[in-house]
């Protein structure tokens, strides 16, 4: 359900999500109904968003003051809406006793914490209608999995001091093929087989900027799959991959060696293969800079079940790397990595 009661969000929240979904007007729903809605979902920071040709906006945020773990709905632009339900396909939620908030420019708000059934819907349905009483909405989700998971990720990095990754995936393709430094060889190569399929090819360890690059590359070149060939490197590049893998249903291979943050990529995968002989490895996680706390380390290790459980891999695969000290790698034979659902299965 949406929710059985009324959660103010912070100011500061409010603001990020109108500063995030920023528009030119204030404006009111056309009575008594609003059909439309661009349904064109886009991603900024840490906020998936949406607008409507009447001037109204609806926000997906992911604060990191609950680090990351509550998704809140935003619908902005109309300060007399008293009452708001949920239509998700066939799926009807709560009526809502709702205010809209002065989020600091004169822009009316109206936000609350959607429960996991709720975003799960709306990452996976086709239409969201919102009744209220002062007229109703309806716009398309498609693209909607993609800007909620980029959104997610952005919270995380944010959590992590990390840069954050642009709203816009696509780069040029020579900048998408392009090398992550110039003294290293070139990470990405394109690989045509007989049957026309294309697969991207990553090689070495994941370094700021290369999720996008990655995603770029699988884009310019329509791929079909991701092979990996890395030690590790940033959890939160990897995982970006992940996530942009499932939902634009894309299968992952494991090259020689696919160990620690390339798991991560890995397990995006819809189908997840490996190569005989490849080598899939785990150990701890650790925070750029070191130190932490213990509540740091129990929150990370809870994003990264999640994750995990999300792509349907066994969460035993994080307890196993917890086990491992990050100077070592716990080494995984195909029959081990199978049963763990990391892979599916080993190629010839």
């Amino acid at each position: 359900m949406l929710a059985m009661h009324r959660h103010p969000i912070t100011l500061s929240l409010l603001g990020l999500i109108l500063i995030s979904a920023a528009f030119a007007a204030i404006a009111q729903f056309d009575p008594p109904t609003y059909q439309g809605g661009r349904g064109q979902w886009q991603w900024e920071g840490n906020v998936a968003k949406t607008f409507f040709d009447n001037g109204l906006a609806i926000a997906i945020a992911f604060p990191t003051d609950d680090d990351c773990d509550t998704a809140y709905f935003g619908l902005i632009g109309n300060d007399r809406i008293t009452s708001m339900s949920f239509i998700i396909d066939q799926s009807q939620y709560n009526t809502l006793d709702v205010e809209a908030v002065d989020a600091g420019d004169g822009t009316p708000l109206i936000g609350f914490p959607l429960s996991d059934k709720a975003l799960y819907d709306l990452k996976r349905g086709q239409i969201l209608r919102v009744r209220t009483d002062q007229g109703n909405l309806s716009v398309g989700l498609t693209g909607t999995t993609l800007a909620f998971n980029n959104a997610y990720s952005n919270c995380l990095l944010m959590l992590q001091g990390t840069t954050l990754q642009p709203s816009n995936s696509r780069l040029a393709s020579e900048q998408a093929l392009a090398p992550s430094k110039p003294s290293q060889p070139d990470k990405l190569q394109r690989i045509d087989l007989e049957n026309g399929t294309v697969i991207v090819m990553f090689s070495g360890e994941f370094e700021a900027g290369d999720g996008q690059r990655l995603i770029a590359a699988l884009e310019e070149t329509e791929a079909a799959a991701l092979g990996l060939n890395s030690v590790g490197g940033l959890v939160s590049e990897a995982q970006m991959v992940g996530y942009y893998l499932r939902s634009h249903n894309l299968d992952t291979i494991a090259g020689e060696v696919c160990a620690s943050a390339c798991t991560f990529a890995l397990a995006g995968g819809v189908d997840r293969l490996a190569i005989d002989g490849a080598r899939i490895g785990l150990h701890q996680s650790y925070a750029s800079g070191g130190g932490g706390s213990l509540e740091d380390g129990q929150r990370l290790v809870g994003n990264y079940i999640r994750y995990f459980q999300s792509m349907g891999v066994d969460a035993e695969v994080v307890a196993l790397a917890a086990t491992m000290p990050s100077e070592g790698i716990r080494w995984l034979d195909p029959e081990q990595a199978m049963e763990l659902k990391l892979i599916e299965n080993v190629l010839p």
